[in-house]
């Protein structure tokens, strides 16, 4: 116990933290988390565009400064940071002060070269299990159109990145202190050894945020624990450490409801079928498994296309579609692009 904690005093971690300098006291609660962390980082990155300023500093943080973009912001965070370790947050997220020592411990001890942890208000370590159950409204709607698909199969997965468009496979009941491997995790908050962080090359992934429509960076997570998944990356949720999202949206303001779907429906046509063709269908290997991948390509196309055409056939939204039409084409422009 004691070489376990003289180990993890010297552990060496940067924090690298993506911000646009608007998000106020949601921002300093996130200060105040790493501040108090009973492991200290060896440096912090704040990765803000030009033309931005920050409301509340620790007066030790590395500033750099690049263009606004989710995905070149996180980029050049990872690039810069030059520890053994990276802690990568938004500016919305606060957690407790053991945080850090919890994540690395949970790596040792697993084999890990990714730990995350989950998402919550109630940071309740002493329940035994965590419900995964989703309503079944959401269930068959979510089936149906490709974005999840649920089980009741014994795994030693979390979740599975699936042929169909990178959503998740969850298993209804878990044991907290089992180590459930998974292959996509939420960019808000996790912990990784650097090394493993650089090999993803995530400057070479612009294109997420390069539509003509919007600027958003959808599915930029599959597309960068794909990459690392395909060299091995072993990665899982410390399912008793818990972080909590006070949910700023400082990045993702739109003016109306029917703006925000348009953006989303962009993004979901764009960038979900350019990540389908990039990183599922090119890197099977057999005719069975292209056949397979193209079945379920065209399972999640057809479906969620036809699902949002259905629910949006009425004058205050249907303007929305036009985006989507408008995000397929751009992503078969970008496919045709790469061929």
């Amino acid at each position: 116990m004691h070489n376990c904690y003289q180990i993890m005093r010297k552990l060496s971690y940067s924090v690298v933290i993506r911000t646009l300098g608007n998000t106020g006291f949601k921002y300093k609660s996130l200060l105040d988390s790493i501040a108090k962390q009973t492991i200290q980082p060896e440096e912090i990155i704040v990765v803000i565009p030009d033309g931005y300023e920050l409301d509340f500093s620790l007066g030790i943080e590395r500033v750099v400064r690049c263009k606004k973009g989710m995905t070149t912001q996180r980029a050049v965070g990872i690039q810069e940071a030059s520890s053994d370790y990276i802690l990568v947050v938004d500016d919305d997220i606060e957690f407790d002060a053991t945080m850090i020592e919890e994540l690395y411990q949970y790596m040792v001890s697993n084999n890990l070269n990714c730990c995350l942890p989950m998402e919550g208000v109630n940071n309740n370590k002493d329940s035994d299990t965590i419900d995964l159950k989703y309503p079944l409204k959401t269930r068959l709607r979510s089936g149906f159109t490709g974005q999840m698909f649920t089980s009741r199969r014994k795994s030693k997965y979390l979740d599975v990145l699936t042929l169909a468009a990178g959503h998740k496979v969850y298993i209804n009941s878990n044991n907290l202190d089992t180590c459930y491997l998974c292959t996509t995790a939420c960019f808000q908050c996790f912990f990784i050894e650097t090394k493993w962080a650089k090999a993803a090359h995530f400057e070479d992934e612009t294109w997420l945020e390069e539509g003509s429509y919007t600027s958003y960076s959808g599915y930029d997570e599959p597309v960068f624990f794909s990459k690392l998944n395909k060299q091995g990356l072993r990665m899982a949720y410390a399912l008793r450490t818990r972080y909590k999202h006070l949910d700023a949206s400082a990045g993702h303001k739109t003016k109306s409801k029917l703006e925000d779907k348009s953006i989303r429906y962009f993004s979901i046509a764009r960038n979900r079928t350019v990540y389908w063709y990039r990183f599922i269908y090119k890197y099977q290997t057999s005719w069975f498994s292209k056949m397979r991948a193209i079945f379920w390509g065209l399972y999640s196309f057809i479906n969620w296309t036809s699902w949002t055409i259905i629910i949006n056939c009425h004058p205050k939204s249907i303007k929305s579609l036009k985006y989507m039409s408008l995000g397929y084409k751009e992503a078969f422009e970008l496919i045709q692009s790469t061929k």
